[in-house]
């Protein structure tokens, strides 16, 4: 059975974004569309995960590409039920 990986995007919040209209170097008019917030798997800002991985604080990610960060159902269920047993 092969086990289920997930992105940065899965596991952390994003803002909402809203739409935005804005002209670009060559004058041509672009919009940047509307994204909605998302909330993610451990309710962490993308930044504060990523200072966590960088202190050793959340296991190091394996890269299935150059630019694709992953980590396991496994190790993610391990780092929760580690940090829920130093919380108790």
């Amino acid at each position: 059975m092969i086990e289920k990986r997930y992105r940065v995007k899965e596991l952390v919040n994003y803002p909402e974004r809203p739409a935005k209209d804005y002209i670009d170097r060559s004058g041509r008019r672009r919009r940047l569309s509307h994204r909605p917030a998302t909330k993610g798997l451990l309710n962490l800002a993308e930044s504060t995960f990523w200072k966590m991985v960088r202190k050793g604080d959340f296991p190091p990610p394996t890269y299935l590409t150059a630019s694709m960060p992953t980590w396991t159902e496994s190790q993610i269920n391990t780092w929760l039920e580690a940090r829920s047993g130093r919380a108790a």
